[in-house]
């Protein structure tokens, strides 16, 4: 029996120990790999919220030109004066044959700022002879920009994006958003140039204004590389559908 356990006592002093672990190969490894994961994690997540945050910016100007539909179908002053200008004469409120025909919106200053008023024109004391035309008819109330500004009357882009044209230069370009005293249609009018603020636009009353369309590109302020979404107001348009979203084949560079 002694020999029995002499035999088993040798026999385990002659079993190879072995050691439970990572060697620090093994473990350099495994930092690198998961070092490697972690940043391609990081990355991507990264590019989906500037992605996110690039298309908000595009959703949000596109909103901000369709409100001024609204507005200008539900008109609201919010002026708190006791008095309204109106092609250069004073009229205490509700005695005024002032009235608020629509919204002016212009490109302020830079590519990334839009600034928004109401527009102004003064009843004619004279009716126009036989069935005018819209554009004839508002012509007629000598329309202006209200000197007003209310809170909401500049609007900048998010996340730092900029207007561009579709060769990649600053825009500039003026909505007039008017409602026809006669028909009650909107009519929009669209012009290249922003030099008219402030003041009188009776000469942006136009036919031709009426048709002609604007492209908006957003640039994205090198938060992404890649093709410009933008934001398209058609021409002739009577309401806010009239303004479209292009997130591919904008036309943009």
């Amino acid at each position: 029996m002694s020999a029995l356990i002499r035999l088993c006592y040798n026999y385990r002093q002659m079993k190879p120990i072995r050691n439970y672990g990572f060697t620090i190969i093994e473990t350099m490894l495994f930092l690198a790999v998961s070092g490697v994961l972690i940043a391609g994690i990081l990355v991507g997540t990264g590019t989906s919220i500037n992605t996110q945050r690039y298309r908000d910016s595009v959703v949000s100007l596109r909103s901000f030109l369709q409100q001024q539909y609204s507005e200008v179908s539900n008109v609201r002053n919010s002026s708190m004066a006791s008095t309204d200008n109106c092609a250069g004469a004073s009229y205490s409120r509700g005695q005024t044959n002032c009235v608020i025909l629509g919204r002016y919106v212009w490109v302020k200053d830079s590519s990334s700022t839009l600034e928004v008023r109401n527009v102004i024109g003064i009843i004619p004391l004279t009716a126009l002879t036989g069935v005018p035309s819209d554009v004839d008819l508002l012509k007629s109330y000598n329309i202006k920009v209200s000197p007003t500004t209310t809170d909401d009357s500049i609007y900048n882009l998010e996340w730092e994006a900029t207007m561009k044209t579709k060769l990649n230069t600053d825009i500039e370009f003026s909505m007039l958003i008017l409602r026809s005293p006669a028909s009650g249609i909107i009519r929009t009018f669209i012009n290249d140039s922003t030099s008219i603020a402030v003041g009188s636009i009776r000469t942006l009353v136009e036919p031709l204004a009426l048709l002609k369309p604007v492209t908006i590109c957003v640039d994205s302020n090198g938060l992404l590389n890649g093709p410009k979404m933008a934001v398209m107001v058609n021409g002739n348009i009577t309401n806010a559908s009239g303004i479209e979203m292009f997130e591919k084949d904008s036309g943009c560079v």
